[in-house]
């Protein structure tokens, strides 16, 4: 009997999620690409099927799996590409911003770990040996001693998600199963380039975050769970 791989994205943005999506779609992949607000008939033309989901409702991020199992299967690979930075109206004043702000913040945080609880469930249902892969998409702020302080919000949720990241890959490893926090990272390892208007960055850097994804992927031997990589999707080497 066949099988064919099944990839639940959250986060359908025009840098990361889409990207990722072509090359799973290029590999063989079904995928379910989710967001708040998906083009459903654009999505569809594109072989892609349609999710809408609220990442900070734990509610929505249940309901998208279970649409996901109904239409599709079981995902054997589940990327997590939230996350949102709640900006302080003062820079230097990380506790200016609002509580209803910081909730929202970590809300978002409780999104990853029940992503990360119903992509498990998922994982160990398949019996098929394929790749069972959970993937986020994190940057350097829960690693950096001294980052701005008006990231405060965003760094929280990174850091939430790394350490998820860290012990579900050591504890269900010998499952088979991988869990990996993923950041690009510039030419000397630091942090990428930010301006939306550079050549080389972030802001563009979808196909680099597909190519990575998919060495995450295909990799015949499990990839450390923090993972970081370069504008040309291969994995940073310190020297």
């Amino acid at each position: 009997m066949s099988f064919t791989p099944i990839a639940l994205i959250f986060g359908g943005g025009s840098n990361v999620g889409i990207h990722v999506a072509r090359k799973l779609l290029k590999e063989g992949y079904h995928v379910a690409l989710s967001s708040r607000n998906p083009d459903n008939d654009a999505l569809r033309k594109n072989g892609l099927f349609p999710v809408s989901v609220d990442g900070t409702n734990s509610a929505s991020i249940k309901k998208a799996f279970q649409q996901v199992r109904t239409n599709l299967g079981e995902p054997n690979i589940v990327v997590y590409n939230v996350g949102q930075h709640f900006q302080p109206p003062s820079t230097n004043d990380p506790l200016s911003v609002s509580s209803e702000d910081f909730a929202k913040s970590g809300e978002l945080e409780l999104g990853i770990f029940v992503s990360a609880q119903e992509a498990l469930a998922s994982f160990r249902s398949i019996k098929h040996s394929t790749p069972k892969v959970f993937i986020s998409t994190g940057n350097l702020l829960p690693f950096l001693k001294e980052a701005p302080v008006l990231f405060m919000t965003l760094a929280s949720q990174k850091a939430t998600m790394a350490t998820l990241m860290d012990y579900a890959n050591r504890a269900y490893a010998t499952e088979g199963i991988r869990f990996h926090y993923a950041t690009l990272v510039g030419p000397d390892g630091g942090l990428p380039n930010l301006s939306p208007s550079a050549e080389v960055g972030f802001f563009n850097s979808g196909p680099a975050h597909a190519e990575a994804y998919w060495t995450l992927v295909s990799a015949e031997t499990a990839k450390n769970w923090d993972y970081r990589f370069t504008y040309d999707g291969k994995e940073f080497e310190s020297k």
